[in-house]
């Protein structure tokens, strides 16, 4: 019984010693988003009449037939708008109000719907979709980034009069796709990864 709880001790203090041999720090590179498409969304409502404002009332059908004259001004198909029937069956102007989207590459098409007004346009927003990284350019900027880890680990480790040994551990939670943030659009995108060093 004390040979295997002698046993047991030196196990456990071998795997004491593994786990203060490490150094697991996060490495960083800037990556690039390239833009797929826009996705224009658009609310058409009907007009209510308002005697003040000198404003007539309007049906939601003449709303969407004079959107749909308005784009044809500025050359734009209306056809190739979608319904988001999802969008209306979940807002609270079911009746009062329809939901469409558009979707483009060109953001000169983009300034040329989003610029035009009318009543009963009630909103106009842009949905910026990016596109896809390849894991060809994933596996590139996971390269970067780990020589940017190592780099950090080596700096640490001279502090404590160690060296940076062998990769033991990787961990990539970085996605294909990436959101836009218009609040950081100046602020570079970084791509991060996390990895475990043997310490020597």
């Amino acid at each position: 019984m004390k040979h295997l709880f002698f046993m047991l001790l030196c196990i456990s203090s071998i795997v004491a010693q593994q786990k203060e041999s490490t150094i697991t720090v996060a490495g960083e590179t800037v990556k690039e988003i390239k833009v797929k498409e826009y996705v224009i969304n658009i609310e058409l409502k009907e007009v209510l009449a308002d005697g003040y404002q000198n404003i007539e009332s309007r049906s939601l059908k003449e709303v969407v037939e004079s959107y749909q004259e308005m784009m044809q001004g500025i050359g734009v198909d209306f056809k190739k708008f979608e319904e988001n029937l999802l969008y209306r069956i979940t807002s609270s102007y079911y009746n009062k109000s329809e939901y469409y989207f558009y979707t483009t590459s060109s953001i000169d098409e983009v300034q040329k719907i989003i610029s035009q007004k009318m009543k009963g346009l009630a909103n106009t927003w842009v949905d910026i979709i990016s596109k896809d990284l390849t894991n060809t350019e994933i596996g590139a900027l996971n390269q970067k980034a780990i020589a940017d880890a190592k780099d950090r680990a080596t700096e640490i480790a001279k502090t404590i009069n160690k060296r940076v040994g062998a990769i033991l551990y990787i961990e990539d939670i970085n996605q294909k796709r990436n959101g836009f943030y218009f609040n950081k659009a100046k602020e570079p995108l970084k791509h991060q990864i996390k990895v475990t060093f043997a310490l020597e």
